[in-house]
């Protein structure tokens, strides 16, 4: 299961499939099969309106949200929940609202304050406000204004040793040729001389200089696992 990518009866498919978040894991003592719960529900999310997204993202930001993560009842529970696979999935969920994601990338920036933490964060803050969505509505992403600030944080990042913050940042910053959603010329040409200094891929520098489609690499750097067999992406 797929959905997103126009596969007939995705729609049919997602109905049966909404019964079982409401039940949810009944072997859940195992770091595995939290591991595995979050993964399916990611593969899912392009299928997922924005209510039952919201309920995904209620149920997991305590373990999200570094002032409730400290709570030693939270950080017990914690312990066997697949910690990266939530951030992963709070990551796919495109179909939050604006207020969310504002809030949502606020909590990952201040946990990528610490070095400790996991890389995917960049990545799922790069999801999050992104330019260009995989499954959602233009009217999904985030305003220039909002995630100028985030941009701020990324750039005091060394790119060279860390590439994640980097793509992170042409994912905030990539062309798309709408007025409503693209950075300002100015500050993308900073990004792309970023990128330039530190030596990052060739077409991520002319991802923010202008539009152009990924190649396979990049697709699946962005969508975060390998696609689905058969599915290629067109941007």
């Amino acid at each position: 299961v797929r959905p997103g990518f126009g596969a007939p009866a995705d729609d049919w498919r997602i109905s049966q499939i909404l019964t079982l978040y409401p039940q949810g894991l009944q072997f859940n003592k195992e770091s595995q099969s939290w591991a595995e719960w979050w993964i399916f529900w990611r593969r899912v999310a392009g299928g997922l309106d924005n209510l039952i997204q919201q309920r995904i993202y209620k149920d997991i930001s305590k373990f999200i949200n570094p002032a409730t993560a400290r709570n030693l009842k939270v950080q017990q529970e914690l312990k066997n929940r697949g910690y990266e696979d939530m951030v992963r999935l709070v990551g796919a969920l495109e179909n939050l609202d604006l207020a969310t994601k504002t809030e949502l990338g606020g909590w990952l920036l201040k946990r990528l304050e610490k070095s400790s933490e996991t890389l995917t964060c960049w990545w799922a803050l790069g999801r999050l406000g992104a330019r260009e969505t995989f499954h959602g509505s233009a009217h999904n992403v985030l305003p220039p204004k909002q995630v100028e600030p985030w941009l701020a944080q990324i750039m005091k990042q060394d790119w060279r040793k860390n590439p994640s913050a980097a793509f992170a940042a042409v994912m905030l910053a990539r062309v798309c040729d709408d007025r409503e959603r693209d950075l300002s010329a100015e500050q993308r040409g900073r990004i792309a001389a970023q990128l330039q200094n530190a030596k990052c891929p060739e077409l991520w520098q002319r991802m923010v200089t202008e539009r152009v489609a990924l190649d396979e690499d990049e697709s699946k750097r962005v969508f975060g696992e390998t696609l689905p067999a058969g599915i290629k992406l067109i941007t």
